[in-house]
């Protein structure tokens, strides 16, 4: 095509786009609205996946479950999991822009931020 039917086609496409998004309508799952009062979130990473992932430090004698890509308030994040998985207040640090847990709870926390609607 000539470059000035292609920004044509492409205009038309996203006026079709634009129609088709304004008919369908919003829906919003109590799980989000729950979110978005907890003033947190989590980011997913480029392949879809939850950005939940497994450390072991000091020679496999210390192993830690990050959570990074977390948006928001931090410490909101931190009394939520204090909460849901019974740790100790002393096994959860907040880092700049991730939460740290000791132990392994990769599945866990996977499956409960899955719950929650990231």
């Amino acid at each position: 095509l000539l470059p000035a039917m292609q920004s044509a086609v492409f205009r038309s496409s996203q006026a079709c786009r634009a129609a088709v998004l304004s008919l369908q309508p919003m829906r919003m799952s109590s799980t989000s609205a729950q979110n978005r009062l907890d003033n947190w979130g989590v980011q997913r990473t480029p392949n879809g996946n939850l950005p939940v992932y497994r450390d072991i430090r000091n020679h496999n004698t210390r192993e830690l479950t990050i959570i990074r890509k977390v948006k928001g308030d931090l410490e909101a994040l931190r009394s939520s999991i204090l909460s849901e998985f019974e740790i100790t207040p002393d096994r959860v640090w907040v880092k700049q822009g991730r939460v740290e847990i000791k132990g392994f709870h990769r599945q866990e926390v996977v499956a409960w931020l899955e719950g929650k609607g990231f």
